[in-house]
């Protein structure tokens, strides 16, 4: 099923499924100068997610790896996954919980980053379900420094627009 964000409710597969690492993937954009836009990636490690029978959010947890952060430049991504920025060797992982599922599929989760949990709404683009395996594309805008990720300030830009494409088999 794909969705169509004009017509409610939308019916969302029930039920606990487990995210395919391989096969997800955490995208972001952000503006070095504020002007250039610099694209780069997270490998995604772990996550799951359950749905209550009417559609509620009962569990939503996702890990990527921090110290996989990669833009293609080697020197940037070095300085990125260090104190400056990510902390990637004290804190290697960033996580996202679930808090809450909206009718138009909205969602309400809480990123954390380098220990400390920011309200990050997503916007679910795509959902489409295929037997044991679900499909999710979603988007959020990110503040980094809301984030603690405050490196840079003068150079790069706050805001990260986030894709995740996010696959799930179903459990059991």
């Amino acid at each position: 099923m794909s969705l169509d964000h004009t017509a409610r409710p939308h019916r969302v597969p029930t039920g606990a499924w487990r995210l395919e690492p391989a096969d997800s993937t955490v995208e972001f954009t952000g503006r070095h100068f504020f002007l250039l836009p610099v694209r780069g990636s997270f490998p995604v490690r772990s996550g799951r997610v359950e749905l209550a029978p009417d559609g509620a959010l009962r569990h939503l947890e996702a890990t990527v790896a921090a110290a996989g952060f990669e833009t293609g430049n080697p020197q940037r991504d070095t300085a990125v996954r260090g104190p400056r920025f990510l902390d990637a060797e004290r804190h290697p992982e960033l996580r996202l919980a679930g808090e809450g599922l909206a009718d138009d599929l909205s969602l309400t989760a809480r990123l954390e980053v380098k220990g400390r949990a920011t309200p990050v709404p997503f916007t679910v683009d795509e959902l489409t379900e295929r037997g044991d395996r679900v499909v999710v594309r979603a988007t959020a805008r990110v503040d980094r420094h809301a984030c603690g990720v405050g490196g840079m300030r003068g150079l790069v830009g706050a805001a990260l627009l986030v894709r995740v494409r996010a696959v799930f088999v179903r459990e059991g």
